[in-house]
C-alpha cells in the first residue's frame, strides 16, 4: 500500500517524509556524540571526592549528574570494583567513555578485561595498587591514562603497548623503578614526578622509544644508582640532565658511523642547561676517514683499529675544537703535519698514534707543543717506521731523550730505510758528506781576521814610535808619502 501512495505524491513531499523520518535518528546520534562536551573533560578526566557515591549507596560507582557517559567509583576493593562497574553499566559496549576510580585498594589491577576497551579516559588515583598486570586489548580507545598516587611498584612488560591512542600518561606519586613500555610512535605527555626509585637509565630508554613531553618537569628526578658510573657521587638527578643525555645520543647518531657516545663529566651552571663533556668511541668500525661531525663538547675520540689515512679533520673540522684526547692506534695514518697549527696540538692531553705508517716526526712541532703546556702531556708513537736521516739522528733523537716522560714508548720508534731503532742512530755516521772548498771557508775567514788585526796593531805601533822617538820604523820609513800624510804631521 505504501509504494502506490508514494507514486501518487510529488517529489518534494517524498523528501519531506524522508527528512522527518531520519531527523530523530540523526539528532540522537549527535546528542550521543556530544554528550561528553558538558562533562568538563578537556584532555583527561578527573573529578573531586565530593562527587563520590554516598556511604549508604548500594553501588560504589555511579554516573555523574548530567553526564551519563562518565562514571566515578570510590573506596573500593577488587570485588567491590567489579560489582560497582557492573552496577553502573560500565562494560565494553562504549556507553561509558570516562571513568575515575578513587581510593581503590587492589593488590593487582588486571587491565586485560574488556571493561576498559571502550573507555577514552581512564583515571585511578589516590589508592593502593601493588602491580599492574596483563595488557590492554588491541584497539583500546584510551587516550588519557592517569594512575597517579597509588604506590604502584611494577607494570607487566606489555601492559600499555596496545594503547595506540595514548596521548597523556600520568604515573606520578608511585614507587616505580622503571618507566613502563608504551607505544613507539606519536607524542605522549608523561608525568613521572615523585617516583623516588625510578632509574635514570629507564627514563633515557623511554626517551629513545617515543617523543615525550613532561608534566611537572622541574619536580621530576631519577635515581643514578646502578645506572651511570660517572654520576656515582650523586644519588638523584634532575630530569633536565637525562634529557641532555638523550640529545647527546641524537647528536651521536648524526655521525652515521655507528659510534658510541658517553659523557665523561658534567659541568653544572646554575640556571643553565648542564654541559656534558663527551667521549666518542669509533674503534673497530672499518672507517676510512675521521668521523664528523662530532657531538658538541667532545673531548675524547677513540678511532683505533680502523683504516684511516689522514687526521686533517682535527685541524679543519670545527666540531673537533674541544678535543683533548685522540686515540688513533692501528690505522694507516701517514703524517702528523696536519696537526701543526691546530688548536688540538696546543691543548691536547693525550695523542696516541701507535702502529701507523707515519713517515716523519718533525721535532720542532712536538717541542713547541710540550714547551707551551705546563701540564704533563702524553704522546705514544711506537711501531711507526719513519724515514731517518741526519736530522733524525741529531734533533729527533735529542727530543726523544729529553722528553722521555712525555713519550714513554720512544724506544719503539724505528727507521724504515735503516734497520735500526731511532735511539740507536749514530749522528757521526748519518751526518757525513763529500768535502768541497766551502768546508774551508771558515779557515779563510779566520786568517783574514788575524791579518786585519795585525795590520791595525802595526799602524798604532808605528804611530807610537813616531811620537816618542821622532822617526818611523821600517817599513813605514821606506814608504813614499801620500797626499793625506799632512793629517798626521
Amino acid at each position: 500500500m505504501l509504494i502506490p501512495i508514494l507514486f501518487q505524491m510529488n517529489f518534494s513531499s517524498v523528501i519531506l517524509i524522508i527528512l522527518f523520518t531520519l531527523f530523530p535518528i540523526c539528532f540522537s546520534r549527535l546528542e550521543e556524540d556530544t554528550s561528553l562536551d558538558h562533562c568538563n573533560i578537556n584532555e583527561c578526566f578527573h573529578v573531586s571526592a565530593k562527587l563520590c557515591p554516598s556511604a549508604d549507596s548500594p553501588c560504589r560507582c555511579h554516573h555523574l549528574p548530567n553526564c551519563e557517559r562518565a562514571v566515578v567509583c570510590c573506596n573500593v576493593t577488587s570485588s567491590q570494583l567489579i560489582e560497582g562497574l557492573d552496577c553502573a553499566g560500565v562494560s565494553g559496549n562504549g556507553i561509558v567513555e570516562a571513568l575515575h576510580v578513587r581510593n581503590a585498594s587492589l593488590d593487582i589491577l588486571n587491565v586485560t578485561q574488556p571493561t576498559w576497551k571502550r573507555l577514552r579516559y581512564m583515571t585511578i588515583t589516590d589508592g593502593h595498587i601493588n602491580r599492574i598486570s596483563g595488557e590492554f586489548s588491541k584497539l583500546t580507545l584510551i587516550s588519557c591514562l592517569n594512575l597517579s598516587s597509588n604506590s604502584i611498584s611494577r607494570f607487566d612488560e606489555r601492559s600499555l603497548v596496545n594503547l595506540y591512542n595514548l596521548s597523556h600518561l600520568d604515573l606520578s606519586h608511585n614507587n616505580l623503578s622503571e618507566v613502563p613500555r608504551f607505544k613507539k610512535e606519536g607524542n605522549v605527555t608523561l608525568d613521572i614526578s615523585s617516583n623516588p626509585f625510578i632509574l635514570c637509565s629507564s627514563v633515557l630508554d623511554a626517551l629513545k622509544r617515543a617523543e615525550l613531553f613532561f608534566n611537572n618537569y622541574n619536580e621530576t628526578n631519577c635515581s643514578s644508582s646502578k645506572t651511570f658510573h660517572w654520576f656515582n657521587s650523586t644519588e638523584h638527578l634532575p630530569l633536565i640532565r637525562i634529557i641532555g643525555l638523550h640529545e647527546l645520543s641524537k647528536d651521536c647518531n648524526k655521525m652515521n658511523s655507528n659510534c658510541t657516545c658517553e659523557p665523561s663529566r658534567v659541568d653544572l651552571i646554575p640556571g643553565k642547561t648542564p654541559i656534558f663533556a663527551i667521549d666518542v668511541n669509533c674503534s673497530n668500525r672499518g672507517l676510512t676517514q675521521m668521523p664528523t661531525p662530532l657531538p658538541p663538547n667532545t673531548i675524547v675520540l677513540n678511532i683505533t683499529n680502523n683504516n684511516i689515512t689522514s687526521i686533517e679533520a682535527v685541524n679543519n673540522d670545527a666540531s673537533y675544537i674541544h678535543l683533548r684526547e685522540l686515540y688513533a692506534d692501528n690505522n694507516q695514518i701517514t703524517s702528523v703535519l696536519p696537526l701543526e697549527g691546530s688548536k688540538f696540538i696546543s691543548n691536547f692531553v693525550t695523542l696516541s698514534l701507535r702502529n701507523n705508517k707515519i713517515e716523519s716526526l718533525p721535532p720542532y712541532m712536538f717541542s713547541i707543543a710540550f714547551d707551551r703546556n705546563y701540564f704533563l702531556r702524553s704522546v705514544y708513537l711506537e711501531k711507526n717506521y719513519i724515514h731517518c736521516d741526519c736530522n733524525t739522528a741529531k734533533n729527533l733523537k735529542d727530543l726523544l731523550l729529553t722528553k722521555a716522560k712525555q713519550i714513554p714508548d720512544y724506544k719503539g720508534i724505528f727507521c724504515e730505510n735503516i734497520n735500526s731503532p731511532v735511539m740507536d742512530l749514530n749522528p757521526s755516521t748519518l751526518c757525513q758528506s763529500t768535502s768541497d772548498w766551502t768546508d774551508y771557508v771558515h779557515y779563510i775567514i779566520t786568517i783574514q781576521i788575524i791579518l786585519l788585526v795585525g795590520l791595525i796593531a802595526k799602524v798604532f805601533y808605528d804611530y807610537w814610535i813616531f811620537k816618542t822617538a821622532g822617526y818611523l820604523p821600517w817599513p813605514a820609513s821606506k814608504m813614499p808619502k801620500m797626499p793625506c800624510d799632512w793629517l798626521c804631521e
